[in-house]
């Protein structure tokens, strides 16, 4: 379900939940792309390395397709996986119907076959403007990963390359090698 009227982010939030999942965009609503094989492996991999990581930190909450609003843009989005840092969520309260009110500090998005340029790259310019301090943008067919920080040229690492989540989580590493055989079997 797209829609090319504008539409409220009061009208978006009382929309019925369906799959796939919608985000708003400029008040526009926008299905997400299905995923294919390649796109769930990876996701699910590196929500799995996240979530083992923190298990031992209890510094974050690695979440796995959450709604997140920004409230100053209207924006309603999911990242695949996001890190919010736990010391941001202090004081928040979640309603399991609505989206958080608060930006993940790692936002990951993994490419599907579907998507399209234009908006990925009104995503990636969101995420910055917004202030996320990291985000992945990963291509599991190219098997490449752009990273992004604000007021920072993006950066693109391959599978010979390791990973860092500086400056959110500086002691997580992943090799992408290993990421991406593991999307590959």
């Amino acid at each position: 379900m797209a829609t090319k009227a504008r539409v409220s982010l009061e009208e978006f939030l009382a929309l019925e939940p369906c799959e796939p999942e919608l985000e708003l965009m400029d008040g526009e609503v926008i299905q997400r792309p299905m995923v294919g094989k390649k796109h769930s492996q990876v996701a699910g991999e590196l929500h799995f390395l996240l979530k083992t990581h923190v298990r031992e930190t209890s510094e974050a909450d690695v979440d796995f397709e959450l709604r997140h609003l920004d409230p100053h843009t209207e924006w309603v989005f999911l990242p695949d996986v996001s890190v919010t840092l736990r010391q941001r969520l202090k004081g928040i309260s979640f309603d399991e119907n609505q989206p958080v009110e608060v930006l993940p500090d790692l936002a990951i998005e993994v490419l599907s076959p579907d998507d399209r340029p234009g908006r990925v790259a009104r995503k990636i310019a969101h995420y910055m403007q917004a202030g996320v301090p990291l985000l992945w943008v990963i291509d599991p067919e190219a098997e490449q990963v752009t990273v992004w920080k604000p007021g920072e040229s993006p950066r693109t690492a391959g599978p010979d390359d390791e990973l860092d989540a500086a400056p959110v989580l500086p002691g997580f590493r992943v090799h992408l090698a290993a990421l991406f055989e593991h999307a590959r079997s």
